[in-house]
């Protein structure tokens, strides 16, 4: 089993199914439970935020929530299994 520490990934790029990066990962979450990655917290670049219609300003950036189950693989960029418009809750 390898493990990878919040601190190894906190940064990296995130890229989406049609290969835009979207931004950087924030913030790992577990599952308090089973100790599994439950998903990660996306950092959007502003272009991707404003494409994805996230609210973010100058000093305040957009963030997505990525469940584990749209991710691919997890390396030098996090690959999700599609594109980030369809991890949006619809309205």
């Amino acid at each position: 089993m390898r493990l990878t520490y919040e601190q190894d990934v906190r940064g990296h790029s995130v890229v989406d199914a049609e290969g835009r990066v979207i931004g950087q990962v924030e913030q790992l979450y577990l599952d308090s439970d089973s100790f599994k990655l439950a998903g990660v917290r996306v950092k959007l670049s502003s272009e991707a935020a404003d494409v994805l219609g996230v609210q973010h300003s100058l000093f305040q950036a957009g963030f997505l929530d990525v469940p584990a189950e749209a991710i691919q693989s997890l390396g030098q960029a996090i690959v999700l299994r599609t594109e980030a418009r369809s991890l949006l809750m619809p309205s």
